[in-house]
């Protein structure tokens, strides 16, 4: 019970300064405007120049923008400063016109013109040097640097009301024909003169420390942060710099750019956070302009068509401005949160950007790339991130603006797993992304997965080939080393004793007889060697049997001879006939390896295996009731061989542990052998 009572009285404490800042402002803006119509009230010649000094034109913008601003961030100091520096600027500027207007008009000027003078002698002070010492200090979020910057900002508030007092009650700067402070308290001038000549040098000092402070602010902070600094930082030191250094026309056209880099960094950047109000700002300005301008073309035209502008014309321009207005709304509301916040607000036109930019990339990389772009454009984004994780191979990543923003993540789910991830950076100013965002990116990335998964075969079929090819040379390699090792010595050597033996018939006819045996023995070894080789190649139960034949003489009878062997049904179904070579043996081999590590490794009972021969593909299932796999285990090479055959083919191999046990092998092969 006792916190949201804290917190109530906050909140009031909050409001009631919003409302008394709005009220100052207001109050020190019209006093500004009461002291322009006393100048113009003036002679020419006696008027004071308004570009000697900035404060009539940079007063009002800074109290404006200050107290309005607060009503979206209360207690924002930066914005509380503004005021302050604002409400000054007005007071001083507008006590400058009625000074001077009383003072000239007669001999003794009426006490609101005494008083306009007496304030031109200090409201300077908490306007200007409050400006050039304290603001950066503070900017943009309000707080110090650090805490080793809390001397520098103390004494740079001691400083703004010591220079207060003493320009408001001594007679520290009479300047020209000014007259004399009249509530000035008689002060020693050694004072004076040592209080003045230790403020002269203090105040261009803490304005530089204030500068030092803003250029370390933006070295540390992010992206964000130096956006934000960049305009209204740069602008706010050129301004110091030219209060102290330059002229009087240059220093006030140089102030001006603080506000109006302000209103840059409020709109482009959302600086103090402030989105909802800029967003407002804009459409209402927008949508009263075209109402004046329907309202006022409409009574001119009839107006002019009538020859007067009586009652009625006014009212039919009202019913006409009451007839657009709604239009208008809907499509002012549209621009401007398109330009504010992108197309968020029509997710069909964001998925159609980003499908249209993945249809026309060359490849699935471009892909990516031409998606994260359409993503930060279409939803102005600072920072898109996609990441495509593939296994056994360094993950692919591909990002549009600062990577380290992109701090929102959305998986990119494909069947049952994630192939990767779509992060995203909030709009600036902002502290996270708003539920429409939210509902879209997770659109958006399931979209995109599918071209994460598309990477991932593409990164898996390269790797398949280049394993095939590996092993096509290996095979190569083996092939040559049996016949130049093994059947190559094995018929020159049967050729060697054939010609002993044909000189030893001339001669020693009794020699020749073991001579032929031997040879005949060597050529009987070097027929089972070719033979080992062709059935290597492609074994020749394929050729005299078929597929389901050769697997049916050959399965049932893997360990027939031992206690405990499994029982192995082979059946086929469909069309396994007139095969492509390239496929039959993939089958063949997949199936034989499946049989082989039920076997030896499963240790399975019972073995089904079932063909199935479609028009476009053979599929194979090979299921046992074994101990299963694991589906964190690595794949051996017998695994790794079956897939590479499979992919190969432009098919797909999948082992998997079955519900109640035991393991399922998978195999699709397209009956054309590539993809």
């Amino acid at each position: 019970m006792v916190e949201p009572v804290f917190e109530e009285r906050a909140t009031q404490k909050g409001r009631a300064a919003t409302t008394a800042a709005r009220l100052s402002a207001a109050a020190a803006t019209g006093y500004l405007v009461v002291g322009l119509g006393a100048r113009l009230a003036t002679p020419a010649a006696d008027r004071v120049d308004l570009l000697a000094s900035p404060e009539p034109v940079v007063g009002p913008a800074m109290a404006i923008v200050g107290a309005t601003l607060l009503g979206r961030v209360p207690g924002h100091r930066v914005l509380q400063l503004m005021t302050l520096i604002g409400c000054f600027a007005c007071v001083y500027a507008g006590s400058v016109g009625l000074a001077v207007h009383g003072f000239t008009s007669g001999d003794d000027p009426a006490l609101v013109f005494r008083i306009a003078a007496w304030l031109t002698l200090w409201t300077w002070v908490p306007s200007f040097v409050t400006f050039a010492t304290l603001l950066p200090l503070v900017f943009p979020d309000g707080r110090l640097p650090s805490r080793r910057w809390r001397p520098v900002a103390i004494t740079a508030v001691v400083v703004i009301g010591t220079m207060s007092v003493l320009t408001a009650f001594t007679d520290v700067q009479p300047e020209g024909d000014q007259p004399a402070n009249p509530v000035a308290i008689a002060v020693p001038d050694a004072f004076l003169d040592g209080a003045q000549t230790l403020l002269d040098p203090l105040v261009p000092a803490l304005a530089l420390l204030g500068l030092v402070s803003l250029v370390l602010r933006f070295r540390r902070a992010d992206p964000q942060g130096r956006r934000q600094i960049a305009w209204v930082g740069y602008a706010l030191a050129l301004a110091v710099l030219a209060a102290f250094v330059a002229p009087a026309p240059i220093n006030v056209v140089v102030t001006l750019a603080v506000p109006l880099a302000i209103g840059v960094a409020v709109v482009r950047y959302r600086l103090f956070g402030i989105d909802v109000v800029v967003n407002r700002t804009l459409v209402g300005t927008a949508l009263l302009a075209c109402s004046a301008l329907v309202y006022v073309a409409v009574v001119g035209w009839l107006g002019g068509l009538a020859g007067s502008r009586d009652s009625l014309v006014g009212f039919v321009g009202a019913v006409a401005v009451a007839a657009v207005f709604h239009p208008l709304y809907v499509r002012i509301q549209r621009a401007v949160d398109r330009l504010l916040h992108g197309s968020r607000g029509d997710p069909y036109r964001v998925l159609g950007r980003v499908i249209e930019a993945l249809r026309i990339a060359g490849s699935a990389r471009q892909a990516l790339t031409r998606a994260c772009t359409a993503i930060a454009a279409e939803l102005k984004l600072p920072a898109v991130s996609l990441r495509i994780d593939r296994p056994d191979a360094a993950p692919v990543v591909e990002s549009v603006g600062e990577e380290e923003l992109a701090v929102h993540a959305f998986p990119l789910r494909w069947h049952d797993g994630v192939v990767g991830t779509l992060r995203v950076g909030h709009r600036a100013g902002t502290d996270g992304l708003d539920p429409l965002d939210e509902s879209l990116l997770a659109d958006v990335a399931a979209q995109l997965a599918a071209v994460g998964f598309a990477l991932r075969l593409a990164t898996d079929l390269e790797r398949s080939r280049d394993r095939l090819v590996t092993a096509r040379e290996e095979e190569r390699r083996r092939i040559r080393r049996d016949l130049h090792d093994g059947l190559g010595p094995q018929l020159a050597a049967a050729v060697m004793a054939l010609d002993v033996a044909d000189r030893a018939l001339g001669q020693e006819p009794g020699r020749a007889v073991p001579l032929v045996a031997t040879a005949r023995d060597q050529l009987q070894v070097a027929v089972a060697d070719v033979r080992r080789i062709v059935h290597g190649l492609r074994p020749p139960a394929l050729d005299d049997l078929g597929l389901l034949g050769a697997l049916q003489a050959g399965g049932p009878g893997l360990l027939a001879g031992s206690n405990g062997a499994p029982d192995i049904r082979i059946e086929g179904s469909g069309n396994l006939a007139g095969l492509p070579a390239a496929v039959e043996v993939a089958a063949f081999r997949i199936t034989q390896e499946s049989l082989t590590n039920a076997v030896r490794h499963a240790g399975a009972g019972h073995i089904a295996v079932h063909l199935a021969g479609d028009p476009d593909a053979v599929r194979i299932a090979v299921v046992d009731d074994g101990r299963g796999c694991s589906e964190k285990a690595v794949a051996g090479l017998g695994l790794q061989s079956m897939c590479d055959r499979a992919a190969e083919l432009g098919g797909a191999c999948r082992v998997s542990a079955e519900p109640g046990g035991g393991t399922r092998v998978a195999a699709v092969l397209p009956r054309g052998g590539h993809p």
